[in-house]
């Protein structure tokens, strides 16, 4: 019995300093691991949001296509309904025996002009509001996509502390 005490008491620390070692390998393997496993949380997120960025680019694109034919659509009509109602009014003045060349009847005109002007106006305010609504939604979906990266890659920061 004598002879094993010296042997234990030299194999004990050296099975300690083992235990130690392999107990850091997990500990180190088991961070190395959950590293991988944030990073590709990360990059998948970044890819989410990269696809979403460029679905919403093609989604802003095809609205702004939308408006302007829409705008060009509502000239035409606008156009259309001023020559009816210019070619209405002078058949008007026509049959009751005033000349459309008159100040009068030239003043009668210029009204319609100023009216159909008035409805463009409005309508290029309109589309111009349509338009900064669409570039608020992307800058805003950006700042989202910012602060969600930041927010894993803080959270990675703080789990790997721990």
């Amino acid at each position: 019995m004598a002879a094993i005490t010296p042997v234990l008491g030299t194999v004990l620390p050296a099975l300690s300093a083992i235990g130690t070692l392999v107990s850091t390998a997990q500990t180190l393997t088991g961070n190395d691991k959950q590293s991988r496993q944030q990073d590709l949380a990360l990059r998948q997120l970044q890819e989410r949001q990269q696809l979403d960025a460029a679905q919403r680019a093609q989604q802003t694109a095809l609205e702004r296509e939308k408006i302007a034919l829409s705008a060009e659509q509502d000239e035409d009509d606008r156009r259309a309904a001023l020559r009816r109602a210019v070619a209405r009014q002078r058949a008007q003045f026509g049959a009751s025996g005033v000349s459309s060349n008159g100040g009068s009847s030239e003043a009668v005109l210029l009204g319609l002009f100023d009216e159909t002007q008035g409805e463009l106006d409005q309508r290029e305010a309109l589309d111009s509001l349509k338009n900064k609504a669409l570039d608020l939604s992307q800058s805003q979906a950006a700042s989202l996509n910012v602060l969600q990266a930041t927010q894993l890659a803080q959270r990675n920061k703080i789990n790997s502390l721990f």
